[in-house]
């Protein structure tokens, strides 16, 4: 049997997002594998707590030593974490794995990690589960322009020292650094496994998928009777749904300005978002009475949302998997994604199983949401294939569990990359 210990540098609670409800999902499956694998997962909380899954699952929280709850210009990020560079309850666990299994290269967990196999010669797996750099840049644009008081200033630091890609090469450059010292990295994107390739030759390097309930989220849960009286969404307008954080990261204005046209144009569009965040007053502003917020939901409550809408919309350009979209493609729902960023790739066949929209212009979105309304053929077709795509393509968690981690988890345990 094989110890292993996944970090997660995030908070595990309810509203937390679609890396920690992973580890979750993988963590349900590992209890079938209790004659290979002993696993346990360290996430951040509110307080030290340990607790068992099942004979080999176990899950550990910590208190963030430095937790970005503490500082007022991160009020709005999208998960908090810990920023300290070490953490050493955590350390006190770490000599009783075998493997251990960062998802990240920033935080007090993957720095700790980091630390100490350095010095004791265990095996370090990581896989990219966020654009981090990404994120930095989307944050130090944000909190420089709230720390700023005058308009000069923020237009000094972001348009003629462009503070903001240099924090965003600075997160590059260390996170280059950090996969260097892994002796095994997973990845979600075709990008990430070219750019690792390029940047590390001869590191060990595989794919990490993403896994699937698909009798959870299943298109035999439309229920639009239910959406008007559970929600007040009335059965003839067109449903765009959105599952996410409300915020800039997700990119909901480009969703937000494109119903806006449509609706002024006179089309019966609603918008369902599931969800919340930082930009949730400025979506009821512009949408008013045409839009619906659920806040956020158990994942028990989202199949019937998913098979009750009509498209989904998910316009987010920094995502490396998305496991949103593969719900929504499971409950037989036609989705429309960015070009840009992960959520791509899960769309096999663009026109026939999806939507995929190279530039982010909310008049070119709302045109095709604007053609897709008027043909209910078309998209009926469309939800059919992306169904039958994830009944042909996508695994279980079990399988990405078994196929993906564990053999890895065994190799590099056995030292050979």
């Amino acid at each position: 049997m094989i110890s292993v210990g996944v970090l997660v540098d995030l908070m595990c609670r309810e509203e937390a997002g679609g890396q920690v409800k992973c580890w979750e999902r993988f963590a349900e499956e590992a209890g079938s594998l209790g004659g290979q694998l002993d696993l346990t997962l360290h996430f951040l909380g509110d307080e030290n707590k340990n607790f068992s899954m099942s004979d080999n699952v176990h899950c550990v929280t910590h208190p963030p030593v430095l937790g970005t709850t503490r500082f007022n210009s991160m009020e709005h990020i999208a998960d908090h974490t810990d920023l300290a560079p070490f953490h050493p309850r955590l350390l006190s666990y770490l000599p009783r794995y075998d493997v251990i299994h960062t998802t990240d290269a920033f935080f007090a967990m993957a720095r700790t990690a980091n630390h100490f196999t350095r010095r004791n010669g265990k095996p370090l797996v990581t896989s990219i589960h966020t654009d981090v750099p990404r994120y930095t840049k989307l944050y130090a644009n944000q909190i420089i322009g709230k720390l700023c008081r005058t308009s000069r200033a923020r237009h000094l630091l972001l348009s003629k020292f462009h503070l903001d890609d240099a924090c965003q090469a600075v997160m590059k450059w260390r996170f280059a650094r950090y996969l260097k010292g892994c002796d095994w990295i997973l990845v979600s994107k075709t990008e990430d496994f070219d750019w690792v390739g390029r940047a590390l030759p001869g590191k060990g390097i595989s794919f990490l998928r993403r896994g699937i309930n698909k009798d959870l989220f299943h298109p035999r849960w439309r229920n639009r009777d239910r959406l008007e009286r559970v929600l007040g969404i009335p059965k003839d307008r067109f449903l765009l749904l959105f599952v996410g954080r409300v915020d800039n990261g997700k990119n909901v204005m480009l969703l937000t300005e494109a119903a806006r046209l449509l609706l002024e144009q006179g089309e019966p569009i609603h918008v369902l978002m599931v969800g919340d965040g930082a930009d949730s007053k400025a979506v009821q502003r512009l949408l008013g009475p045409s839009v619906t917020f659920t806040g956020i939901i158990p994942q028990s409550r989202l199949p019937w949302l998913y098979a009750s809408s009509d498209l989904f919309v998910f316009p987010s350009e920094i995502e490396v998997h998305p496991n949103v979209v593969l719900e929504a493609k499971s409950s037989g729902l036609p989705v429309l994604v960015s070009a840009k960023g992960g959520a791509a790739q899960h769309v096999r066949n663009p026109g026939v199983d999806g939507f995929v929209l190279e530039e982010g212009s909310p008049h070119l979105w709302a045109r095709l949401v604007k053609t897709l309304r008027s043909d209910s053929d078309y998209r009926t077709r469309v939800g059919i294939e992306a169904r039958n795509g994830i009944d042909t393509h996508g695994p279980s968690w079990r399988e990405v569990l078994v196929d993906d981690l564990l053999p890895v988890w065994k190799r590099v345990a056995n030292g050979s990359e």
